[in-house]
């Protein structure tokens, strides 16, 4: 598979599977190298079988009625490297398969005058690989803006001694800004870590707050509009009490 490495095209292929809609969808992301060695993406993202069900429960689900989206145009030049790592770094196998929850993921890679359709021999790594694609599409289309999470530690209710993460997927970058720090940059692979870190905790909208509380505690607002305190429920069992005075820990060391 020598044109791996020297690939002119990667077409990305994803559908769901048996999900019902409004969540359903299928994307197609293809990734176009030039001899200057510019990365071009083009993303069709379309959501199916949405006639079955009615408007009023897609909006409850939080969607519209049209989330089918396409963009093209050239990815940041960070994102180079990080495609060709990915693409030598994968074991493959020949015959693109069905996952267990009856999803489909398959990758064209074009290069030498010809084609070859594969599948990575682990789906997860590259399916969120592409979503990191996806989500750096957003940005540049201005469809959204980066990733901006907020925590304040207890003993503060004041807005200056926040402590600002903006999680930018065009740049592959973390910015962080606090009233000690002020601003600082952080390399990608820190940011992956802490997004996970983060997004381990469940965040129910029934115990979130629209604005921050003026009682003291550790709150934090995961990229929602909502504050949410960092605090175990009355059930949580010690590995769900340790996994949250960690997370605390670790927002409370950028500050």
């Amino acid at each position: 598979m020598r044109h791996i490495e020297t690939f002119t095209k990667i077409t990305i292929e994803y559908i769901t599977g048996p999900i019902p809609p409004p969540f359903c969808h299928r994307y197609k992301v293809e990734i176009s190298k030039s001899s200057s060695e510019d990365y071009q993406v083009d993303l069709q993202l379309e959501y199916y079988d949405r006639d079955e069900i009615t408007e009023e429960e897609i909006f409850e689900e939080g969607f519209s009625v049209d989330d089918d989206y396409s963009w093209n145009g050239n990815l940041p030049p960070v994102w180079g490297k990080e495609i060709e790592n990915k693409l030598s770094l994968t074991n493959w196998k020949k015959k693109p398969s069905r996952s267990k929850d009856g999803s489909e993921f398959i990758i064209k890679i074009t290069g030498d005058d010809k084609s070859e359709v594969l599948q990575p021999a682990v789906t997860r790594p590259w399916e969120i690989f592409v979503q990191e694609i996806i989500q750096a599409v957003f940005e540049m289309s201005k469809k959204e803006a980066p990733l901006q999470i907020s925590f304040l530690p207890e003993n503060s209710n004041k807005l200056n001694q926040k402590i600002d993460f903006t999680f930018s997927f065009a740049g592959r970058d973390l910015q962080v800004n606090s009233l000690k720090m002020r601003s600082k940059s952080m390399g990608w692979g820190e940011g992956q870590k802490l997004l996970k870190f983060i997004f381990s905790i469940d965040y129910l909208p029934e115990n979130s707050f629209e604005k921050i509380p003026k009682t003291q505690g550790n709150y934090i607002s995961p990229g929602d509009g909502l504050w949410y305190e960092l605090k175990p429920n009355e059930n949580a069992n010690k590995e769900s009490i340790a996994r949250i005075k960690k997370l605390i820990e670790t927002l409370n060391g950028y500050g």
